[in-house]
């Protein structure tokens, strides 16, 4: 979703759009670099939420001996996923 390659070019797009004197150009790495940083949110968010509670109710049905999963494990396991498996 969000591969590195991608994410790097939207910020180096943003940082020149600072340095760009046309304001339509500026205003569209703003607008990219912004709608990058909310979806990165809202998947975190997603995460937060329904990460714990799927692993609990759902993957600890299926695998008896997965154990009790927090907020902090979900999140590492979807960071360690996305490093290992990049998506682009």
């Amino acid at each position: 979703m969000f591969g590195a390659n991608k994410v790097s070019n939207i910020v180096e797009n943003a940082i020149k759009s600072n340095n760009n004197v046309n304001v339509e150009v500026a205003e569209n790495g703003k607008i990219n670099l912004s709608s990058l940083l909310l979806g990165i949110l809202v998947v975190l968010v997603i995460n937060l939420v329904l990460g714990p509670w799927l692993w609990n109710n759902i993957a600890r049905r299926l695998i008896p001996s997965l154990g009790k999963a927090r907020w902090y494990d979900t999140v590492a396991l979807a960071v360690l996923l996305g490093l290992i498996i990049p998506c682009c």
